[in-house]
């Protein structure tokens, strides 16, 4: 069996042209086991309109026959397509310049200028600098010091 980050490596491939044939982007994969069983996910992200139902209906349906073929996966699994939500987590630099402008919460490993919880808008990314506008000032966070990060709703 094909160890995790491989076969998300492969699944990724396959699932390129599929997705972006249907004029959509992979925004993620997750393959983890739950009490339910394995689950495949593919997390779709569609500039400025938004990933819809019927988007993840047509990938699956072409996802499903193509992971099939291919046999990557030998035990019984739940493939699930869907878009990341309006409160995404944030893993890779390029879903942070996805987001520019967007409310977020940032939580760091090491604390920058004395704090380690960060909530406001992302200005800029620089190289694997996330700048992000706080109500008191504008923070510079290296991508490797950060623990996790949410898109948070702005109401």
């Amino acid at each position: 069996m094909l160890k995790e980050q491989e076969l998300i490596e492969k699944v990724e491939k396959i699932a390129t042209p599929v997705v972006e044939g249907e004029g959509l982007s992979i925004y993620d994969i997750e393959f983890k086991r739950e009490p339910e069983g394995w689950v495949l996910r593919i997390f779709l992200f569609k500039e400025g309109e938004g990933v819809s139902i019927d988007d993840c209906v047509k990938v699956s349906r072409q996802l499903n026959v193509l992971l099939d073929v291919e046999d990557l996966i030998t035990h019984p699994y739940n493939l699930e397509v869907s878009s990341p939500g309006l409160t995404r987590t944030l893993k890779k630099l390029s879903h942070y310049k996805k987001s520019l402008n967007s409310l977020a919460k940032i939580k760091t490993k090491e604390p920058v200028d004395g704090e380690k919880v960060f909530k406001g808008l992302i200005a800029k990314v620089d190289g694997d600098i996330i700048t992000i506008k706080t109500d008191k000032k504008d923070v510079n966070i290296a991508f490797d010091n950060i623990i996790n990060a949410k898109l948070e709703l702005n109401v």
